[in-house]
Order: structure tokens, then C-alpha cells, then sequence
């Protein structure tokens, strides 16, 4: 390959890549997540970001943050304590690709310097190359695996974009093309003639004719003119001539335990090969695939492998809340580049059920964290009529955020570190700032009953309102509360209740109450309950009932309901 178009081309990929890196920074200075950060200009941040650097390197946060780059950066602890499969995905795609990168596509610049006497054909380098191939294959191989039976058995998965399909396709391409091109290597005899040119002095095929039979014999090469079985005598000479002018610079080809297999399948081939030049298109197209690969992965969404070490290190370096305003505004925007998509908070997101159940994928935390960003970047907004709240994604968007039970599970098993709690309370801020509001203010306009009496208008057909068990599987089915004996022990322990100075005004029904009209068929009662929004989903009912009950659960069942069906009268009945 001719140095100058290579270099062009490096030149060219790292020029954009760096530009695409620059590109992306630049949106953690400037989204603004959160009404306290609206006023936070872009100075601030600067100075927020100097102070911090100033602190994680002078100071005894450097201890943490190299804790940080070793335990959360380097092993992943996050990740093996959330989900060790993918921990072992993770750690074969990385050590391999960062080995593959160190070891041979920056050999000159790494291991030449480290190693002396370093030779590509040598071991361990040789075998060490396949090694490390051979982990991002398999990496890729359970990364595929793996996201193919999630989307079977997660009915809301993340859509993915075709660019980020398509760089998968690259980064296979790239190694594909590297182990034919090292398979097709070992059977060239062009590639053992302009060798021997270089080191023996001769690329004449009579004069080489005990090497060739020597290397056709230990190393695969595919001569045609060589006849089988070699003779012994042949291969002594063979020998001798290459441990005098080969042996320090090529290892036994076997030793590339991923390549040699291909080359003996490519073997027959190797003359039409050699005839297509086929060394030679191999290297422009590995080559240039990893350029392109270089150039485009901070416009895919594999951008987080470089956006999550950050988010990481930035968590070693101090806790979210002591974070001045600026740091919060520069933390919360990284968080939505350093989201690797995996879903292990969605697996762990305690209203996940009622996710499937009510068909809204808002109510999952992948999906508030892609629909918060759509709303900082003015994507979604709602459509400016409360009539169309049901229907209009801004307002599904609304009623995921404000179901959330804020339990903070999503943040405790993020991989990446994401303080969650605090991008989900300023993304709940901007979204009732941009007049989606919480429902537990409008539901609290009209007593239960009122909407009630809605519910059961003659303008609504019976069966729309019909319990269904696949809608809500708890308050639908009557062994989730027929064994309610009205003990009472639910209310007692209730902090909502035991906080309530006047109990007409602070809940209008206790949770033995609410439990008591599911028995009776009101749901339609129970979900205007104001006490259905005041519970604190605290679970303290729900761990001391005798019976066993799942009050709480069953509460925010009915709370997140109430959302989609009294949402959907509210929109008729006031606005039409």
C-alpha cells in the first residue's frame, strides 16, 4: 500500500473522528436537563469542568478516580455485580479489541517500543493476533446472541438505528478481512517469493527450491510445482536454509490458530489468488474498513465507549449531589451519551410489569432516558391540546416519568454509573415546565366519585372500562385482594395516613378502604382515589399484611391505570 494514500486516509479518519468527538463533547455543555440548570452558562461549565480536573489530580480524589479507571473502567465491577454474562460479552469485546489495537494496529507506536526484536510473524505475537481476534469474535457472537433474545422476551426493547447495525457489520468486516488476508498470507507463494526477494537475496523458484519444499511442508505454502511426498533430503537443506535467513522473523504457522484453518481451506485457491492479486485487495479493504470505522463511531451509538469511562470516572471523583449546579447540568447531559442501551435497568424497574400491561414503554427507564433527551433537544413536545394527551407521545412520555416510583433500582444496578434518581426528578421538572404535568394534579381536581360517574357515562361503551387482566393483572383478579380480611393493619402502618392532620382532606379513602372496593367491583372508585396518588409506595402495607396482600403494588397499578383511562375522560369531558 502506498504510504501516502495511507496516511491521507489515517489522517483523514482521525480528523473527522476527532471532529465527531468534539461535536458530541460540545452537547454536555450545552443541553440543559432540569430547571436548576437553565441559567448555568457555558463559562460555568468550563470552570466547573478546570475545578473538577484541578480536584482529580491534586487532591485525594486521584485515589478514587484511579480506583475508578481500574475497578469500573478496566474490570467492569458495575457490570459483573448487575449481570455477569454480559460482564464476560464485555470484558472478550474489549480486551481483545484493545490488544488487537496496542499489539498490531499500533504495533509501531506501542509494542516496536516495548519489545524489542518484535516481529508480527513471530510468537507470541502471532498467536497472541488470533487470540485476541478470536475474543472479539466470540464477544461479538454473544453480544448478538444475547440482544436477539432480549427483543424476543422484551416486548419494549430500544429500537435500533441502522447506523449502529451497520457498524456492527463493519467491525465483523474488519476482522473477517483480517484473518483472510493473514490465511491468505501463509498459502501465497507470491507473498514467499517477494519475502525471500527481501531477506535471501533471490526470488528465483530453482535456486529456492529447498526452502519452498521446507515451507510448503512446516508453513502451508501452496507451490504447485511441488510434488508430494517431499523428499527427506530436500527438506534438510529446506531447514538449514531457513534457520539461516527465516527463523528469527516467522514462527510456526500453526501457531495462528485461527488463520492456519483458513488457509488450508483457501489452499486450492491459492494460484487463482495470487492471479487476482488477492494480498493486495485484502490489505486496502481491512485497511479502509478500520478507517471507516475510525471515522464514524462517534456518529454511532457505540459513542459510549467513549462517553461511559467518563461518566465512571467522573462518579470516582466525587458523588452526583455535591456537585455544583454546573456539574449537574455538564453530568446529566453526559448521561445521556454515556447510556450503553443494555436494559438491565428496565429487567430491574419495579413498574417494568405494568409496562407491558398498559402498552407504554415511557414507564421504562432505557426509554425515559431516550425520551428525556428528545425533550432537551425540543423533539418531543406535546401537541398543545390537552385532547390529544392520550394519544400524543409527549403526554406517554409524561405519564412514564410521573409513574415512576422514583425506588431508585435503575440507578443502583446502572453499569455505567448513571445517578438516574436526579435525571429522572429534572427531566419530571422540564416536562411539567413544557405543561405536561404530573396526573396527580388533575386527578385530584374531581373526588373519586366524580370520576367515577364519568367512567360510567353512557358515551363510554361498558367493556372499554371492563377490568382485563392484561391491562392491570393485580386489580383484575380477584385473588390479589379477596383475602383482605379489613384488619386494618395497611392503615395503621400507612405513614400517609399517620401524616395526615385532617383526614378528609389528606386521603379520602385508606388503603383497607381501597382494598375493600376491589372487592366489591368499584375499581373504577378505587382508581380516583386521592389516596391511590398519595401512597408513597413505601411498601410498608404491603410487608406487614397478614394475608399477604400486595397492597402497594397494586396501588401503583391503580394509579398508572388511572393515567391512561381517567386520562382519556379528562380529555372528552373538559375539552372536547
Amino acid at each position: 500500500m502506498s504510504h501516502t494514500l495511507f496516511h491521507a486516509a489515517l489522517d483523514a479518519s482521525l480528523l473527522l473522528c476527532a471532529l465527531g468527538l468534539l461535536w458530541r463533547m460540545s452537547t454536555w455543555y450545552r443541553l440543559r436537563i432540569g430547571p436548576d440548570v437553565q441559567d448555568v452558562t457555558l463559562v460555568h461549565r468550563l470552570r466547573a469542568l478546570l475545578r473538577g480536573l484541578a480536584a482529580a489530580l491534586f487532591t485525594r480524589r486521584a485515589f478514587h478516580v484511579g480506583a475508578a479507571l481500574l475497578l469500573d473502567v478496566l474490570l467492569q465491577r458495575r457490570l459483573y455485580r448487575s449481570d455477569k454474562s454480559r460482564w464476560l460479552t464485555h470484558l472478550l469485546i474489549f480486551v481483545g479489541f484493545m490488544g488487537l489495537l496496542l499489539m498490531h494496529a499500533l504495533a509501531a507506536v506501542v509494542t516496536l517500543k516495548l519489545f524489542t526484536g518484535y516481529e508480527s510473524t513471530r510468537n507470541p505475537y502471532l498467536f497472541l493476533r488470533n487470540l485476541f481476534g478470536a475474543m472479539v469474535v466470540v464477544g461479538l457472537a454473544f453480544f448478538l446472541f444475547g440482544l436477539r433474545h432480549r427483543r424476543r422476551h422484551t416486548r419494549h426493547a430500544p429500537a435500533r438505528r441502522p447506523r449502529d447495525a451497520a457498524f456492527v457489520v463493519l467491525l465483523g468486516f474488519v476482522l473477517a478481512t483480517g484473518f483472510l488476508l493473514e490465511a491468505d498470507k501463509i498459502v501465497s507463494p507470491q507473498v514467499f517469493y517477494r519475502m525471500a526477494k527481501e531477506f535471501n537475496g533471490s526470488a528465483d523458484p530453482a535456486e529456492l527450491k529447498p526452502l519452498r519444499a521446507f515451507w510448503a511442508s512446516e508453513f502451508g505454502v501452496a507451490f504447485d510445482d511441488l510434488t508430494v511426498p517431499i523428499a527427506p533430503d530436500l527438506l534438510r537443506q529446506g531447514r538449514a536454509m531457513h534457520e539461516a535467513d527465516c527463523e528469527t522473523c516467522h514462527a510456526g504457522a500453526a501457531s495462528a490458530f485461527v488463520s492456519y484453518p483458513v488457509s488450508r481451506v483457501l489452499a486450492p485457491l491459492a494460484r487463482v489468488l495470487d492471479a487476482g492479486q488477492a494480498p493486495t485487495w485484502l490489505l486496502y479493504l481491512h485497511v479502509f474498513a478500520c478507517f471507516i470505522g475510525l471515522a464514524t463511531l462517534p456518529f454511532t451509538r457505540f459513542y459510549h465507549a467513549f462517553a461511559a469511562p467518563i461518566s465512571l470516572l467522573v462518579n470516582g471523583a466525587g458523588p452526583g449531589r455535591a456537585l455544583s449546579s454546573a456539574g449537574r447540568a455538564v453530568r446529566r447531559a453526559l448521561a445521556l451519551d454515556a447510556c450503553v442501551g443494555c436494559g438491565i435497568c428496565d429487567a430491574h424497574c419495579s413498574v417494568a410489569p405494568l409496562a407491558r400491561h398498559l402498552d407504554n414503554r415511557y414507564l421504562l427507564p432505557s426509554h425515559k432516558l431516550i425520551a428525556t433527551g428528545e425533550l432537551t433537544r425540543g423533539r418531543l413536545l406535546p401537541s398543545g391540546h390537552p385532547t390529544d394527551g392520550a394519544r400524543d407521545a409527549a403526554w406517554r412520555a409524561a405519564e412514564g416519568a410521573f409513574g415512576c416510583t422514583d425506588c431508585g433500582r435503575c440507578t443502583s444496578v446502572c453499569p455505567v454509573g448513571l445517578d438516574l434518581d436526579d435525571l429522572w426528578q429534572s427531566g419530571r421538572a422540564d416536562l411539567a415546565r413544557a405543561g405536561l404535568t404530573a396526573p396527580a394534579q388533575w386527578v385530584r381536581a374531581r373526588p373519586a366519585l366524580a370520576w367515577a360517574e364519568l367512567l360510567q357515562s353512557d358515551s363510554w361503551p361498558r367493556s372499554f372500562f371492563d377490568p382485563d387482566a392484561r391491562d392491570a393483572p393485580l386489580s383484575a383478579d380477584r385473588s390479589s385482594f379477596s383475602r383482605c380480611v379489613q384488619c386494618q393493619t395497611c392503615t395503621n402502618v400507612c405513614p400517609v395516613v399517620a401524616h395526615s392532620t385532617d383526614p378528609g382532606s389528606g386521603v379520602d379513602l385508606t388503603p383497607q378502604k381501597v382494598m375493600n372496593l376491589l372487592r366489591l367491583g368499584l375499581r373504577d372508585l378505587a382508581m380516583g382515589s386521592s389516596m391511590v396518588w398519595s401512597c408513597a409506595t413505601c411498601y410498608q402495607c404491603q410487608e406487614h399484611c397478614p394475608q399477604g396482600i400486595r397492597v402497594a403494588d397494586i396501588m401503583l397499578e391503580l394509579r398508572t391505570l388511572a393515567v391512561q383511562r381517567l386520562g382519556t375522560v379528562r380529555s372528552q369531558k373538559e375539552f372536547s
